[in-house]
């Protein structure tokens, strides 16, 4: 079976991003998927309701971590999908998507459980990163269109 590699071998270059993009999709479906046992079994949280806001509790934590996620991917996938289709340096375009993923990574990780301040600590430092990576795809993807 020919896939879009194959029709375009130009994408092959930036496979590392479709990786990444790939890895972003399941772990959002698996925070996703674990928001009803880690929010909902203690009855901390009400579905439908709006957050009970209190950072301590890892019932707040894993609903903003997962919404922190589904309001983060569509920038990250419309940046990366407009570099691509422009021909932005695939280097460029791979190494900023693994930086994200890395971010996101550790944005996840330090928010779960609950790691330092609520803010300008390094779950703060890991946002940022993302950030700053998004915006250098979309840079390098707006470059490349001119």
């Amino acid at each position: 079976m020919d896939t879009l590699f194959a029709a375009a071998p130009y994408l092959e270059g930036y496979r590392p991003s479709f990786l990444v993009l790939a890895a972003l999709s399941v772990v959002t479906l698996i925070q996703n998927f674990l928001t009803a046992p880690l929010a909902f079994v203690r009855e901390e949280q009400t579905p439908g309701m709006p957050l009970q806001f209190d950072h301590s509790k890892l019932s707040f934590r894993a609903l903003r971590t997962y919404q922190n996620s589904v309001e983060s991917l569509p920038a990250f996938l419309a940046a990366l999908l407009v570099a691509v289709i422009a021909g932005a340096a695939p280097t460029l375009v791979n190494l900023t998507a693994g930086v994200y993923l890395a971010a996101r990574l550790a944005f996840w990780g330090f928010y779960y459980a609950g790691v330092g301040k609520v803010a300008g600590g390094p779950r703060t430092l890991s946002f940022v990163i993302c950030l700053l990576a998004n915006l250098i795809l979309a840079v390098a993807a707006f470059v490349a269109l001119l």
